[in-house]
C-alpha cells in the first residue's frame, strides 16, 4: 500500500509489489490485498490494460468471499484507475458503486474519501452542480481525515473558480486551474511545472502527460474566463 503513494518511482514500486505477489503462494486474500494497490501502480506506469485486469482479479476474489468493505474498496480503486486513465465516465460508474456500498453499510470514513474522487469525476465531465453537491458529502469527513478533507477542497476550489469566486477558491486550495481562471497564468504555470517534475520523478507517466497537456493548454490559453 505504501508504494501506491509513489514513495518510490512507479516502475520500482511495481517491481517490488510483483515480488511480494510471488511470496503469497496463491493465498487468495493475501493475493487480492497486493493486487489492489498494484493495479494503481500499473495505471501510474501507463500500463492501463494490466491495471484494469488486475483490479478485476482482486474484485473477483472479494466478490467470492462476500467481504463487503473490500468489495467497495475494489470498486473505489477501479474508479481511481479510471481517473488516472482520463476516463471520467468509467471512473464515475465505479466510484458511485463504491460510494453507495459504503453508505449502505453506514461506513462514513471511506465514503467521504470516495465522495472526493466522485466529485472529481463529475467535475471532469463538466457537471459542476453535481460535483459541488458531492463535495458536501466529502465535507462530512472527520477533521483529521486528511485524504478526504483534501479531496473535497480540491474540487470545491475549481468549482468556485469557475463560478468566479476566486477569493473563496484560493482560500480552499491554490491550484493551477484556479490560478488560470483567476487570470494568474504565471502562478498556474509554476504549479503545473512543479507537479510535472514530481510525476516525472516518480515515473507516473499518465499523470505527467496530464500535467504536460495542461501546460500546453495554458500556453495556448493563458487565461480562461469562468463559465
Amino acid at each position: 500500500m505504501t508504494f501506491q503513494y509513489l514513495s518510490i518511482p512507479a516502475d520500482a514500486a511495481i517491481s517490488r509489489a510483483e515480488q511480494l505477489l510471488q511470496t503469497v503462494g496463491g493465498e487468495p486474500w493475501a493475493e487480492a490485498g497486493i493486487l489492489m494497490p498494484l493495479s494503481v501502480l500499473y495505471a501510474y506506469g501507463g500500463r492501463l490494460d494490466e491495471a484494469r485486469d488486475v483490479i478485476a482479479r482482486a474484485r473477483s476474489m472479494y466478490d467470492s468471499s462476500g467481504a463487503k468493505i473490500r468489495r467497495a474498496m475494489g470498486a473505489g480503486t477501479a474508479g481511481e484507475i479510471g481517473l488516472i486513465a482520463g476516463d471520467a465516465a468509467a471512473a464515475e460508474q465505479h466510484l458511485r458503486e463504491a460510494f453507495e456500498a459504503y453508505r449502505a453499510m453506514g461506513e462514513r470514513g471511506f465514503s467521504s474519501s470516495v465522495a472526493g474522487w466522485l466529485a472529481e469525476a463529475l467535475y471532469a465531465q463538466g457537471r459542476l452542480g453535481e460535483a459541488q453537491q458531492m463535495t458536501q458529502e466529502g465535507q462530512a469527513a472527520a477533521s483529521d481525515d486528511i485524504d478526504a478533507q483534501a479531496r473535497w477542497r480540491a474540487v470545491r476550489a475549481k468549482v468556485l473558480a469557475r463560478a468566479g469566486q476566486f477569493p473563496a477558491a484560493q482560500a480552499l486550495l491554490d491550484t493551477a486551474e484556479v490560478d488560470q481562471l483567476a487570470g494568474a497564468p504565471e502562478r498556474a504555470e509554476g504549479s503545473l511545472r512543479a507537479a510535472l517534475r514530481i510525476y516525472a520523478d516518480r515515473h507516473a507517466a499518465p499523470l505527467a502527460e496530464q500535467a504536460a497537456a495542461a501546460l500546453a493548454d495554458l500556453a495556448a490559453h493563458p487565461s480562461v474566463k469562468p463559465a
